[in-house]
């Protein structure tokens, strides 16, 4: 009975090191690993399209989800930044498994970002803060509109991206 090969990162022998192969990573797919984690990913894209869709047809509601965050103060500012963190990392941990990894790690990152911005506007400047959305709030709706189009093509970026693989007929 032969033994495996030397471990030669570690120099140690592994029984495991066959089912490792060459390169002494395991072969079990990022998507095999955190199947659930990435399928909440695409059901936040697809939560991410429906506001902004609300955004497009709907530019009051918008309006009216945006009014409501000022004015909840600084809880409001921690309850995004916390929800902003949260798909960040989520976003992150899942870019491997994604059809788009380089630019789903790209995007967590940036949501990441923004989300630690959004908890130090809370600290520092929610005022300011407050006044950047009341200043988008008296825009024609066009204004409104525009940035639904975005919310929509980020979520549908996300759902896209995450989306649970075909299976084959």
């Amino acid at each position: 009975m032969t033994h495996p090969p030397l471990c030669t990162t570690f120099g140690i022998r592994s029984r495991r090191w066959r089912a490792l192969g060459t390169t002494g990573v395991e072969s079990v797919t990022p998507a095999r690993r955190s199947p659930s984690v990435k399928t909440l990913a695409f059901v936040f894209g697809l939560c991410i399209s429906a506001v902004g869709l609300i955004g497009i047809l709907v530019p009051s509601g918008l309006l009216w989800l945006a009014h409501n965050f000022v004015s909840s103060g600084t809880v409001g500012f921690y309850v995004i930044a916390t929800v902003r963190i949260a798909f960040g990392l989520m976003l992150i941990s899942v870019a491997s498994a994604s059809r788009a990894p380089k630019r789903v790690r790209i995007l967590g990152y940036v949501i990441l970002l923004l989300g630690l911005t959004t908890a130090l506007t809370g600290l520092v400047a929610v005022q300011r803060g407050g006044a950047v959305i009341d200043w988008w709030s008296h825009q024609r709706s066009g204004v409104w509109r525009l940035t639904g189009g975005f919310i929509v093509a980020l979520g549908a970026f996300v759902a896209y991206a995450c989306s649970p693989a075909r299976r084959a007929a």
